[in-house]
């Protein structure tokens, strides 16, 4: 399982630099950049299912209790975006007091994040929660007509 997370944080901040370089291409760079980050997409969202498969196995489904609003596998997605965010901010704060403040605001909500997804994993242990259901609706790479 902890395989799996390093490799979803890896693909995040791998995309967090491609859309970094998108923003700053040449017109001529920028399809290529826009698939790599496309492709980065797919492969965080398989690692994203891949961890919930791992999870759902561990706590049993009960179809009457209410849903968490989300998968435990796409709140770790968001636990790692939002350390890079902390990360990348943390970087141009220099003497900027604004940017200090922000770390101060992305620090909190990080806080937040972890103390929701140790309680949501607590009511799923205990049954008082279920996951939602698992069906991803957006094909990566294929278009649907």
């Amino acid at each position: 399982m902890l395989q799996v997370l390093v490799q979803l944080h890896a693909v995040n901040s791998r995309q967090w630099d491609a859309e970094d370089r998108v923003r700053q291409a040449g017109d001529g760079e920028i399809p290529a950049i826009k698939r790599e980050i496309d492709e980065l997409n797919g492969l965080r969202h398989a690692l994203i299912e891949q961890i919930d498969r791992i999870l759902d196995a561990a706590w049993s489904a009960n179809e009457d209790v209410p849903p968490i609003t989300e998968s435990i596998g796409s709140a770790l997605d968001r636990l790692s975006v939002q350390k890079l965010r902390i990360v990348y901010t943390e970087r141009v704060v220099g003497g900027d007091a604004a940017a200090a403040e922000r770390v101060g605001i992305l620090r909190r909500q990080y806080d937040d994040l972890v103390w929701s997804i140790a309680v949501a994993c607590e009511d799923l242990a205990a049954g008082r929660r279920r996951t939602p259901r698992p069906e991803r609706m957006k094909l990566y790479g294929k278009s649907v007509r």
